[in-house]
C-alpha cells in the first residue's frame, strides 16, 4: 500500500505559491499531473496512462488551470463552513484514508453533521470514487436504498 497524503504533490505546493500559481493557468506539465495522481491514490499502480491523459486534458480546457490555481489558494474555512451542522438531510461522507485531506477533517463532518453516516476507505486515496467506483457504489448504494 502507497499513501504518501503527508507529502503534498509539487503540483499542489506549487499552485499555492502567490505568483508562481499564474504560471499554472499557461504552463501545466503533463509529468506534473502524473505526479500528483500518483500521489493522491491509494494504489498508485492504478495510474495508467489513459487517466494521466484525461487528467491532462480536463487541464487544459479553457479556464481550468486558472481555476485549480485559484482553488489552492484558498486555505480558509469558506463563510458557509459554519452553516454544516444545520444540515438535516440524510449525509454519506465518504473518505479515503490515504486522502490530502486528513481524516479528522472527515470526523468533523459526522460530527457536525447529525445523522450522518462516515465511511473511511482504509485501501483508498484522494478519489476513493475514482479509485475503486464498484466498492464506493456498493456503499452509496445500501445508503441511498436505507429505510430513513
Amino acid at each position: 500500500m502507497h499513501f504518501s497524503s503527508n507529502l503534498v504533490p509539487l503540483g499542489f505546493r506549487i499552485a499555492k505559491i502567490s505568483g508562481v500559481n499564474r504560471l499554472m493557468s499557461n504552463v501545466l506539465p503533463r509529468s506534473l499531473i502524473e505526479g500528483s495522481l500518483t500521489n493522491v491514490y491509494g494504489d498508485p499502480s492504478k495510474v495508467s496512462p489513459a487517466l494521466v491523459d484525461r487528467y491532462y486534458d480536463l487541464a487544459r480546457r479553457e479556464g481550468n488551470r486558472r481555476a485549480l490555481g485559484l482553488r489552492f489558494t484558498q486555505t480558509k474555512r469558506g463563510d458557509k463552513a459554519d452553516l454544516i451542522p444545520q444540515l438535516k438531510m440524510p449525509t454519506l461522507i465518504l473518505w479515503g484514508q490515504g486522502s490530502l485531506d486528513p481524516c479528522r477533517k472527515a470526523h468533523r463532518f459526522h460530527r457536525e453533521i447529525v445523522g450522518s453516516q462516515l465511511v473511511i476507505f482504509d485501501q483508498l486515496g484522494h478519489v476513493p470514487q475514482e479509485e475503486d467506483p464498484v466498492q464506493t457504489v456498493a456503499v452509496a448504494s445500501k445508503f441511498i436504498t436505507a429505510p430513513n
